[in-house]
């Protein structure tokens, strides 16, 4: 037993003795083979530059490319592993040029740290990603068909997210002007909660919603009136120009529910409305950034 507990503790260290650090960031130079100017004189006279500047520990990466051709053409682009572009330009060479080709992309270089000191130092971390969370009152009068009509809404949302991308829900409530059903009428009222996602961009903002909740459906102007509650959706889309209190646009919402106001004798039947078309807008109410 004691042998097995030292050889698991001689295995533990050993384990531990092969973990690795970190590799140190570094500068890339990537030169190609090439004779005009020379990779290796290339490669030093960078290298040099770098080091003169300090720059040792930075993510630079700097690339040659060459051309063939007629045209001698020599490429530099200096960028860093973040994706992070420098300098990105290109030289034409001379036939008496390549001599002094080295110097010349090291006499970028070596401009270019000189300018911007900050890229001779690891690149800074991204700052985490902003996240806001919103409250809005929406309103839209929207015209319904078929039968023709006309109902209003109004309601609140909340959703948080990016700058631009946001994810939310909210409630909103609904009803209609009474419409035509044989003799007499019939209304509508809807209570709905939503889901949806939100893109808020300069200018235009885009909002599409899934909704459901019930509809309230009410005769009126019957020898007997009645009420009659039945489960509804609809899919609902936003378009919007942003203005200084919020947003104004258009909004079409759909069901492919097929319900119906029908009276007790039967006589009578109508469709409910599953498709709206009206103005909306939008009031921001309370907006915070942590």
């Amino acid at each position: 037993m004691k042998g097995a507990i030292i050889a698991w503790c001689a295995v533990t260290v050993a384990c531990g003795a092969t973990t690795t650090a970190p590799r140190p960031v570094q500068p890339r130079i990537e030169v190609p083979s090439m004779t005009c100017p020379a990779s290796s004189d290339a490669r030093a006279r960078l290298a040099r530059v770098i080091a003169a500047h300090g720059a040792t520990a930075t993510d630079l990466v700097i690339r040659v490319d060459v051309s063939g051709g007629p045209a001698n053409e020599i490429h530099l682009r200096i960028s860093r592993s973040t994706g992070d572009v420098g300098v990105d330009r290109t030289f034409v060479l001379g036939p008496g040029d390549c001599a002094s080709a080295s110097e010349l992309l090291a006499l970028a270089l070596d401009r270019f740290l000189s300018a911007f000191p900050e890229w001779a130092g690891p690149a800074r971390p991204s700052p985490p990603p902003q996240r806001w969370t919103e409250l809005a009152v929406v309103t839209a009068v929207s015209s319904i068909w078929v039968p023709f009509g006309v109902d209003g809404q109004v309601g609140a949302f909340v959703d948080r997210g990016s700058r631009h991308h946001r994810i939310g829900g909210g409630l909103l409530a609904r009803g209609s002007f009474p419409q035509a059903a044989g003799s007499g009428r019939f209304q509508q009222t809807a209570l709905l909660g939503g889901v949806g996602y939100r893109y808020l961009g300069e200018n235009w903002q885009l909002r599409v919603q899934v909704r459901g909740g019930g509809l309230l459906v009410t005769g009126l102007g019957f020898d007997e009136n009645r009420s009659d509650l039945l489960p509804w959706w609809e899919g609902a889309v936003y378009a919007g120009r942003v203005v200084s209190w919020g947003s104004i646009g258009v909004e079409v919402a759909a069901s492919g529910l097929r319900h119906k106001a029908v009276t007790t004798d039967g006589m009578v039947s109508e469709d409910i409305p599953l498709f709206r078309l009206g103005l909306a807008g939008e009031l921001g109410v309370a907006s915070k950034r942590p």
